[in-house]
């Protein structure tokens, strides 16, 4: 049990040990992937806001329509 603990201590002092070149690519992957992040929420809210621009345009359509098949002759939207 004895000889047990300084393999610990070893392991425990190994994974402390930073290797430059890995801290590198790890910085690279994080800016990656903050980027995509970034892209993926524009396309979403551009994605969001064509729906709500849709669903509004058929909301208008429909109200015309309702306006026109009623017999209304000076359907005007507001």
């Amino acid at each position: 049990m004895i000889s047990a603990a300084p393999t610990r201590l070893r392991i425990v002092q190994g994974q402390r040990q930073v290797d430059p070149q890995r801290n590198r690519e790890d910085q690279d992957e994080f800016r990656h992937r903050m980027k995509v992040n970034f892209v993926a929420a524009i396309v979403l809210l551009a994605l969001l806001t064509f729906g709500i621009w849709l669903a509004d345009a058929m909301v208008d359509a429909q109200k015309a329509q309702g306006c026109y098949a009623s017999g209304a002759h000076s359907c005007s939207l507001i």
